[in-house]
């Protein structure tokens, strides 16, 4: 937990760079980074940067960077990546062929079981340790920024829902956060619609979820995937958003996809604005409705539904979890609370996903003005 809260303390450092300052936004995560930089300068030299043999998470310009790094603060994950790696490649060999029944040929569970590990005693180390695993690479992602980091982890993660429909080892509620740090708004959108619409419970429904699990390979995205889908409306997908037992994850993805489509119409015509201000621009003024329309889809967007879906999820996620949201502002107390058991949920998601929140342009203003700039919340 102390790695965790450490990498989640240098993911929102780019707050104090004032996101609502920012020339532009896109709707994306500018943090993220298709090439690495140096671990320790930042730099990106013209020659090939080395990767960390071990854990394949961290890059550097030369030896020196490198030993630095890894002295001060890269070796206790770098060792624990490598570590659990082994680990679950040893769990791996037994599954291969496990006998289940007496009656029965050893079965390889990768084939015959796929979507049921969970139901399997023999198969819950190995489900335990590819969770930590995926801990492991989202904290190093959180440290690297960088995309083929962020892949890992979500290659590990989606591959234990894969295995485990039932998802004993509660991986369900990290994609989202996973996606969206990939800028992957559509998938976070398609996968948590439909997961709030399958019910376990349902036979008659599990069908198709089985079909999807049993057909499937590794590397497989298994679920629904619509195009410009995050556009829709979050409480007509997503039906059961407003439910006491909605998961909390769940409703703060959803925000933090509607804050970026709020931000990048915002911005978008901020910067209109200004260049149509300009002496140039003033020339052409009678065709500023034209290019506006070219460059902002008001249909597909439909703005003034966006900025309620805001206003709704604010209100869900605080009945949900009174802690969360005065959490994004002042995270110091939550992060600093001991807990006897297991982690608070509150901590979990703000671990996963206020690096995301605070990027946002506008979003931290909005909690600022119902909650105020470090509000004060009970964590009994």
């Amino acid at each position: 937990m102390k790695l965790f809260v450490a990498s989640f303390l240098r993911s929102i450092r780019h707050d104090d760079s004032d996101p609502d300052k920012q020339p532009s936004y896109e709707g994306k995560d500018p943090r993220l980074q298709d090439v690495p930089c140096c671990a320790t300068c930042h730099s990106r030299p013209v020659a090939k940067l080395m990767c960390c043999s071990r854990c394949k998470t961290a890059w550097y310009c030369s030896k020196e960077c490198q030993l630095a790094d890894y002295e001060s603060s890269h070796k206790s994950l770098c060792v624990s990546i490598a570590r659990t790696l082994k680990r679950v490649e040893q769990l791996t060999v037994p599954l291969r062929s496990t006998i289940i029944d007496v009656f029965l040929e050893p079965q390889n569970f990768f084939v015959s079981q796929v979507g049921l590990f969970g139901q399997f005693y023999q198969a819950h180390e190995y489900l335990t340790a590819r969770r930590y695993l995926v801990d492991l690479y989202v904290q190093a992602a959180h440290i690297a920024e960088t995309k083929s980091v962020w892949e890992r982890a979500l290659s590990h993660a989606l591959e234990l829902m894969r295995l485990d429909y039932r998802d004993v080892v509660g991986t369900r509620s990290v994609i989202p956060f996973i996606l969206l740090n990939l800028n992957r708004d559509d998938d976070a959108f398609d996968f948590i619609r439909y997961w709030t619409k399958i019910d376990l419970d349902d036979r008659s429904k599990l069908f198709d979820l089985m079909n999807r699990h049993f057909v499937s390979q590794e590397g497989d995205w298994i679920y629904p995937r619509n195009q410009n889908c995050r556009f829709m409306d979050v409480f007509e997908e997503c039906a059961n958003v407003t439910d006491q037992k909605a998961p909390l994850p769940f409703l703060v993805a959803l925000l933090i996809i509607k804050c970026r489509i709020v931000a990048t119409y915002d911005t978008t015509c901020e910067s209109m604005d200004l260049a149509f201000g300009t002496p140039n621009g003033q020339r052409i003024q009678e065709v500023q409705s034209a290019v506006k329309e070219l460059i902002l889809d008001e249909a597909l967007m439909n703005i003034q539904s966006q900025r309620q879906q805001v206003q709704r999820l604010l209100i869900v996620i605080h009945r949900r979890n009174a802690i969360i949201l005065p959490a994004f502002l002042n995270p110091t107390p939550l992060l600093t609370k001991k807990w006897q058991n297991e982690p608070n949920e509150a901590l979990l998601v703000l671990l996963h996903g206020a690096g995301c929140f605070v990027c946002v342009p506008g979003a931290k203003p909005l909690l600022e003005e119902r909650f105020g700039k470090e509000p004060f919340y009970d964590l009994g």
